[in-house]
């Protein structure tokens, strides 16, 4: 059952590896098995022989990961897997996230990031990520210094929103609360969109003409424009604005809508929530696959660690769900020794712990035992060292 595992990553490790040398294959497909068995994107950790140092076989991942780009390949690895899934109320969800890495000062292209475990500014990096049904679309880092946030946000938006035949709903938080975004979102990409909205902003009721607050708004679906960037009210284009109190003791929500269908309150609401899934996928790179303790100094060498990462998290998602839909033999295998594997160590049924499964599942990495420390004989006695002052 575990050779099943081992020839599935393998496998599709191929796909994004067409093209490159075969030095470059072999380094590369050790870097990935090293990421599933050692959940570490730290290359010396990663090694698997014995005959070599660690020093000289992370040395050899390195040089390889500097004169490859994986990105693009990692990328249409995963839109293969879920294009011709795509529908119209299918959610799609963009969110960004944040490596810090306040301690590497000498990491290529490092930025001030807003940190939000610790509340504050630090250098790191930012990603873009998309999410579709479980599977993590886009890894991005944000290259600061060529464009902005807000002109790589569009770009990826325009690039999938082709890709998907306009289809889908784009589903965004707070923080892409933007007049020109939600122009673009309608005029360029094309698409439908759910957006949470700050609290301060202001919104034009269609009935009334009435300019309020959005903390002013009752709840329920509402007609509304929005201000465009001149502080003139835009009325192109109209939005549905959805006000929401679905969880007692908290603000209500507030979203607002390009759909080309009605839906009631709740289902929109809950609509937006499955962009949850992207929080979740993050959480996994930094918590399974450690994503912040990526090392290297080169930033060529960094994006594709993340793409690995990225790749290794896909992989894992896809092989989950299909141990839950298939009954071939083989597969039902997996399922057995996966369920086996989660009653042992107490484990809920879900991705996190498919993943430590499959990181106890395959193959362990050599692991080279620690040299015995030599004994040194003293050349006085005890009680001579003792005087000196050595205890």
């Amino acid at each position: 059952m575990y050779k099943y595992i081992q020839d599935y990553v393998r496998n599709n490790s191929r796909t994004i590896l067409s093209g490159c040398t075969v030095p470059q294959k072999k380094a590369i497909s050790e870097v990935i098995r090293g990421l599933f068995t050692a959940g570490t994107p730290v290359l010396r950790h990663l090694v698997q022989s014995e005959s070599k140092t660690a020093k000289k076989q992370a040395e050899k991942y390195s040089h390889h990961l500097g004169n490859i780009d994986l990105r693009a390949k990692v990328d249409e690895f995963s839109l293969r897997k879920v294009k011709d899934e795509i529908k119209d109320d299918t959610i799609i969800a963009y969110d960004l996230t944040d490596i810090n890495k306040e301690c590497s000062k000498k990491m290529e292209k490092l930025s001030a990031v807003w940190d939000g475990s610790k509340r504050e500014v630090t250098d790191g990096f930012l990603l873009h990520g998309v999410g579709v049904n479980g599977i993590l679309l886009k890894l991005q880092v944000h290259e600061n210094d060529i464009h902005t946030l807000n002109e790589t946000r569009l770009n990826i938006i325009l690039k999938y929103a082709e890709s998907f035949g306009h289809r889908g709903i784009w589903a965004f938080d707070r923080g892409n609360d933007g007049k020109i975004f939600f122009r673009d979102l309608r005029q360029k990409a094309k698409v439908q969109f759910i957006a949470r909205l700050r609290v301060n902003r202001t919104v034009i009721m269609k009935e009334t003409g009435a300019v309020e607050k959005l903390k002013d708004v009752a709840e329920g679906q509402h007609r509304v424009f929005i201000l465009d960037e001149h502080g003139k009210v835009d009325t192109e284009y109209e939005y549905l604005l959805v006000v929401s109190k679905h969880l007692k003791d908290k603000p209500p929500i507030r979203l607002l809508c390009y759909l080309k269908q009605e839906y009631p309150t709740q289902q929109i609401v809950n609509m937006y929530l499955e962009r949850w899934g992207i929080e979740n996928v993050f959480k996994r790179a930094k918590r399974k696959f450690n994503l912040e303790k990526i090392r290297v100094l080169n930033y060529q060498k960094f994006v594709n660690i993340i793409a690995l990462i990225q790749f290794a998290i896909n992989a894992c998602t896809i092989t989950f769900l299909a141990i839950q839909q298939f009954t071939n033999p083989i597969i039902s295998g997996v399922l057995f020794c996966y369920k086996k594997f989660i009653h042992q160590k107490s484990l809920y049924t879900n991705l996190d712990s498919f993943i430590t499964f499959l990181q106890h599942s395959l193959k362990p990495l050599i692991r080279r035992p620690k040299k015995p420390k030599i004994h040194q004989f003293n050349l006085f006695s005890r009680r001579q060292l003792v005087k000196l002052g050595s205890f």
